[in-house]
């Protein structure tokens, strides 16, 4: 079988029964949107399931129909490390069974940053709507700590992965009141949206900033047209109150 990374977060922010949690991620999948076959790369949120599923759905059903590897740019919550890591393990695992990483470009990217594997809830959120949009995909794991160079990370996956489908992994802002949350979550939007990734500053109220950065510099190499945006909501549309709301945003990037 190999090196298998448990998962630490079902039961928590996703179900652990595995029907429960297919019933609800295919829910989330049941949307307006249509699969766009240019589309090479999305923002999606990362909390639990009952908060920021529906909006993550929106980027993952959006995504095209047609993809074998996947790569996942999450923020580090729990675990401080200086940098970047790419997961050198075999599989992934959650409660729909084992998702393969492709250890081809695992090990490419492994000779321009670290290898630790940790469980981090911003990444592993990703892999049950990967196993049920793309259940023949293959993920390439990549959390960034503090301090990442975006811009190396950017030119290490187009290298080694100029083909995969990326997504970077972010909420946005954080136990704001519902008015002042909209109004700092529409400067990252807008930053989103110009494609330039200067404008994804540290001064922007998002977790995975950092992975948003790096997802628009693999846009820029891969000569992108557009991003757009796809859905947006709060902890307050899942009935969460309006005092200290958190922000969740899905955004494509269009070839």
């Amino acid at each position: 079988m190999g090196n298998v990374l448990k998962p630490g977060f079902a039961g928590s922010f996703y179900p652990a029964d595995p029907l429960a949690l297919k019933v609800m991620v295919n829910r989330f999948l049941d949307n307006s949107c249509e699969p766009m076959k240019d589309a090479m790369g999305m923002v999606v949120p990362h909390a639990g399931y009952v908060y920021s599923g529906k909006t993550a759905g929106y980027g993952f059903a959006s995504a095209p129909d047609s993809v074998s590897t996947v790569v996942i740019i999450a923020p580090s919550h729990r675990f401080p490390f200086r940098g970047e890591t790419v997961f050198d393990t075999d599989f992934m695992e959650t409660p729909l069974g084992m998702c393969p990483l492709n250890r081809e470009v695992v090990s490419g990217l492994a000779s321009g940053m670290e290898t630790v594997v940790f469980n981090e809830h911003s990444l592993e959120v990703m892999v049950p709507f990967i196993q049920i949009k793309w259940p023949e995909a293959e993920i390439v794991p990549i959390v960034l700590g503090i301090d990442p160079d975006c811009r190396k990370v950017a030119g290490l996956i187009q290298q080694f992965a100029p083909d995969a489908f990326i997504v970077a992994s972010s909420d946005l802002s954080h136990f704001y009141p519902l008015k002042v949350a909209e109004q700092l979550d529409r400067l990252v939007i807008n930053a989103f949206l110009t494609l330039d990734p200067k404008r994804i500053t540290d001064s922007l109220e998002a977790c995975g900033r950092a992975a948003v950065r790096t997802l628009l510099y693999i846009a820029g190499l891969r000569n992108a047209e557009r991003a757009i945006e796809l859905h947006y909501s709060t902890s307050a549309d899942a009935g969460a109150g309006t005092d200290e709301v958190v922000g969740y945003f899905s955004g494509m990037v269009i070839k």
